[in-house]
């Protein structure tokens, strides 16, 4: 089995204009999909992003820069899974089932390398 990132994108402006009702619902579908990728042996680990944005870190010829990410998309990484399965495409059904989907939002699959160069 290889490990794959899913990395989910969202906009948190959709978000607040849910009402706490459909917040539930969405929370709900959350803990639904969990449970399938539970099932299949295929969840690894989870967690949401705080909506701050962060920082950057960079090192430059005057040294290092630390300041805010600047992204240029329209979607910020809101959170992300770990999951376990056979290849990409079986992590793609996964995302396929993604709660952040029914609402505009986008997930990324990126497999994951265990090891590091030179151990």
């Amino acid at each position: 089995m290889k490990e794959y990132l899913l990395l989910l994108r969202d906009h948190e402006q959709r978000w607040d204009r849910f009402s706490p009702q459909e917040q539930q619902q969405v929370i709900e579908r959350f803990n639904a999909w969990n449970a399938e990728m539970r099932a299949a042996n295929g969840f690894g680990g989870a967690g949401k992003l705080s909506s701050d944005l962060g920082s950057t870190v960079r090192h430059d010829d005057s040294g290092f820069v630390v300041d805010g990410p600047f992204c240029d998309a329209k979607e910020a990484i809101a959170g992300y899974y770990c999951v376990r399965a056979e290849s990409r495409e079986a992590a793609e059904e996964f995302a396929k089932g993604c709660p952040v989907l029914t609402y505009g939002g986008s997930v990324e699959v990126r497999e994951l390398v265990i090891t590091m160069p030179g151990e």
